[in-house]
C-alpha cells in the first residue's frame, strides 16, 4: 500500500459481505433509494445488491478502502480509464447471484437514472480523473470523522498524481461535506422524470 494510504485498510473481495452491510446501512435513507423504493422491506433488499454492484466492480477495476478492520466506513474509487463500468464489465466482475438479486428486486427502475448520471459524468469530466463511486459510514459511526478519514489519504495521493477527482450525490446534505474537502459543484440538475436533484462535483487537480 502506498504511504499516503497507510492509515486505511485496502479491502479484498473476500471482505465484500461485511463491506456491503456497512454501505447498505449507510445508504438506507438515501433519497435516491427512498424515491424508487418507498416500501422499506423492498428498499432493504435492493440496497444490499445496489452497493454490492459497486463493491465488486471496485475490487476488479478500482480500489476499495475501509477506515479500519472494523469497517466503520467504506469507499470505492475508480480511475476514469475504467469508467463507465459497462454491462460486460459488470458481468465479468459481479457474481450472477448479485446481478439476479438486483434485477429481481427492481433494479430496472434505476436504468434511466444510471444512464443520465453517466452522461453528466462524461460531459463534466471528459478528462482523466479519479471517480469516488461510493462512500458510506455505518450510521452508528456517523458524525465522528470517519468520512474524513476515508477521504483525506486518497485525496492526498490524487493530488500527488496531479489528477482531478469527480463525484456525484443525490443528497443535498452531502454537498457541504464534499465542499469542505475541496470539491465544487459544477452542475446541479433535476434527473429527468423525477423530482430528484443530482449534484455533480469536481475537485481540481492538485499541485
Amino acid at each position: 500500500m502506498v504511504a499516503e494510504l497507510s492509515s486505511l485498510v485496502r479491502l479484498s473481495k473476500n471482505q465484500v459481505k461485511p463491506a456491503a452491510v456497512t454501505l447498505a446501512r449507510a445508504f438506507h435513507g438515501y433519497p435516491l433509494l427512498h424515491y424508487y423504493y418507498p416500501d422499506e422491506s423492498e428498499r432493504e433488499k435492493i440496497t444490499l445488491n445496489f452497493v454490492s454492484l459497486a463493491l465488486f466492480s471496485g475490487f476488479r477495476y478500482g480500489e476499495v478502502y475501509a477506515t479500519s478492520p472494523n469497517l466503520e466506513g467504506v469507499a470505492v474509487w475508480l480511475l476514469s480509464d475504467n469508467y463507465p463500468v459497462s454491462f460486460w464489465r459488470l458481468m465479468r466482475s459481479v457474481p450472477l447471484s448479485v446481478m439476479y438479486g438486483f434485477a429481481r428486486y427492481g433494479g430496472v427502475k434505476m436504468r434511466q437514472l444510471g444512464e443520465y448520471i453517466d452522461s453528466v459524468h462524461l460531459r463534466m469530466a471528459p478528462f482523466r480523473h479519479w471517480f469516488l463511486q461510493i462512500i458510506g459510514v455505518e450510521p452508528s459511526s456517523q458524525g465522528k470523522g470517519y468520512a474524513g478519514e476515508l477521504l483525506k489519504p486518497m485525496l492526498a495521493r490524487i493530488d500527488k498524481e496531479g489528477l482531478p477527482c469527480y463525484l456525484e450525490t443525490i443528497d443535498e446534505n452531502n454537498v457541504p461535506l464534499y465542499e469542505h474537502f475541496g470539491f465544487t459543484v459544477v452542475e446541479q440538475s433535476t434527473i429527468p422524470g423525477t423530482d430528484l436533484t443530482n449534484w455533480a462535483m469536481l475537485r481540481e487537480k492538485g499541485d
